[in-house]
This record gives C-alpha cells, structure tokens and sequence, in this order.
C-alpha cells in the first residue's frame, strides 16, 4: 500500500449507514486501539457487514487514517472556533487548550501506543501537533502585539507548551506525582499565564486577566473536564 493511499480522502458519498457506522468505528479505535483490530473484529461489533465498512475506507489502514484524521482535524475546528468567541488574549489561549483536554477524554493510552508504533499514523500526529503549535503562536503573537503578554519568542513559548502538555498526559506523569491531567493542566495554565502577563497592575488593567485563570480553573471541574486521560 502506498503513502498515497494511506491518505487518499474519500470523494464518494458516505450512505447514511455507513455514516452512522462511522460514529461508532472512531469510539472503538479510540477507545481499544487499532493494532490488533480488524474489519472482521469490527463488522461482528457493529452487527453490520464489511461490506458497509468498505464504503467508509477501501482498507483497514485506510479508515484507521480516515477516523484519526477526522479526530485530530476536530480539535483544531473546536480549538479555532473557541478561540474566537474570547475579547482577552488570555481567555483565548486558555480555550485553544482546553480543546485539546476536552477531545482527549475518548483517547485512551492503547490507542496512543497504537499511533507510535505505526509511522502513517505517527505522522498524522505530528501533523497535528504541528498545526497546533503554529495556531498557538499565532495567539500568543496576538497577545504580544496587543500588549497583554511579555514579548517572548512566540514559537519557543508554543513548542514549550505543547511539549510540557505531552508530559502532562504520560501515565508516568501520574505516577510519580499523583497529579489528575486537569489538576496538573490548570497549574501549568497558571504559571503559563503568570510568565506571560506584564505585571499584576497590567492585567487589571485586562479586566482582572490573571484572577479570571482562578475561574477558569473552576469550571475545569464543572465542564467533567477532571475525567481526561490524555491531552491532545
């Protein structure tokens, strides 16, 4: 199979089965992994033929790629889209993140080790990652430009937040401090914010922009973003 095939898009119309077939294939991949798993595995799980699998993706490979695809494409719709809806710099990189902690409540660590282990899939991620850097630069560039952060490197700032967000959602992470990922996510976001904002009497003058992080943290719980395994 080809680099080419792996990521082909599909130009046929999905039918209205396959589609609803499709909500279900992304939970399990995402849940279960997709190492070990087949179309056989699938079509049993899913009561449906494999037949109607293959309209979703011509391969295994191919809906694997199809379904991560779609996944990652989602957070950065999500995190674009909430990023517009804030006036404040802060507010704006706060919800670009969070989109990421929301979305990484379906991915499970089988499915992570599935992704490293297979190079298609890995650069799917890295992709990902990429796009995600750059769209918090540009925030944190914003930010710069309006006087609300301290103007650091906006690329060095980006990478530095994503690279201490993958640490975050390692299940060592856990391990040797007994920190959830939202817990640990919010304190990041708050020394994040306290290296980012000018001075105290600066962000007061944002309307309170460093006590609105204290808020923020709050509805973290509210929203069930505690439950989150994974940040993406």
């Amino acid at each position: 199979m080809t680099q080419t095939e792996f990521f082909s898009p599909i130009s046929a119309v999905l039918k209205p089965r396959a589609m609803v077939l499709l909500g279900s294939i992304e939970a399990i991949i995402l849940s279960d992994g997709f190492a070990r798993l087949s179309i056989s595995d699938l079509a049993e799980r899913l009561s449906c033929s494999k037949r109607t699998i293959y309209e979703i993706a011509p391969t295994k490979n191919g809906l694997v790629l199809k379904v991560l695809g779609d996944f990652f494409a989602q957070i950065r719709t999500d995190a674009a889209f909430a990023a517009t809806t804030q006036p404040l710099a802060a507010e704006r990189l706060h919800d670009y993140l969070q989109a990421g902690v929301r979305a990484a409540q379906g991915l499970s660590q089988p499915t992570v080790t599935d992704i490293h282990r297979w190079q298609p899939a890995l650069t799917l991620w890295k992709d990902h990652i990429r796009l995600r850097v750059a769209g918090l630069c540009a925030l944190i560039e914003d930010g710069i430009r309006s006087g609300e952060f301290r103007a650091f490197k906006p690329t060095l700032v980006a990478e530095l937040v994503f690279a201490s967000l993958s640490r975050v959602r390692e299940p060592e992470f856990y391990s040797a401090t007994q920190i959830p990922v939202a817990e640990a996510f919010h304190e990041y976001y708050r020394m994040l914010m306290a290296a980012l904002m000018p001075t105290r009497s600066g962000s007061e003058r944002l309307r309170s922009g460093v006590s609105r992080s204290e808020i923020w943290g709050a509805r973290l719980g509210a929203t069930g973003a505690c439950r989150s395994r994974q940040y993406r």
